[in-house]
């Protein structure tokens, strides 16, 4: 953990420090860890949107943009890639100027070689932790999360 220089006032407890710092690694691992996968597993960005897909069924690009938390551009960019991929169909809404989007059947084997690739690495660490402490980790991790999401006012769920 990095020490304040003194230049400006000490930002949040140690507490939160420790555990935005521990967070702020994690995020880089788990980019990392998707990015530097088989050459034939999707990247953090493809991930976040089958995954969406994958759970929910078919979406509009609206519908996207708003479950992902992102720009209207990088939705369309994002899928527009993904189709010419052969990882998504889209397909206008009957009577209306939108899109829907759906995983083609690539797209379904695609998500299930990242998720394997993904989760193989978390499996092992928490193998690794012994399970009492794995699962007292889970149970922390998730009221974490529950409680975070509410001070934050329930964001959209994030892939």
């Amino acid at each position: 953990m990095r020490q304040n220089t003194g230049e400006g006032p000490e930002l949040g407890d140690e507490a939160s420090r420790r555990l935005g710092g521990a967070m702020g690694r994690l995020e880089a691992l788990r980019r990392h860890r998707v990015d530097s996968g088989a050459p034939d597993s999707p990247g953090t960005a493809d991930m976040r949107l089958l995954w969406l897909l994958r759970d929910s069924g078919p979406q509009t690009l609206s519908e996207i943009t708003a479950a992902l938390g992102l720009e209207r551009s990088t939705v369309n960019r994002q899928v527009n890639a993904a189709v010419d991929a052969g990882l998504l169909d889209k397909t206008r809404v009957s009577g209306s100027s939108a899109h829907r989007v759906a995983l083609t059947g690539e797209g379904q084997r695609a998500f299930e070689r990242g998720a394997r690739h993904i989760l193989s690495s978390i499996e092992r660490a928490l193998a690794e932790m012994g399970p009492r402490d794995a699962m007292t980790l889970i149970d922390l991790v998730e009221r974490f999360v529950d409680v975070y999401g509410r001070q934050l006012g329930d964001p959209p769920k994030e892939y």
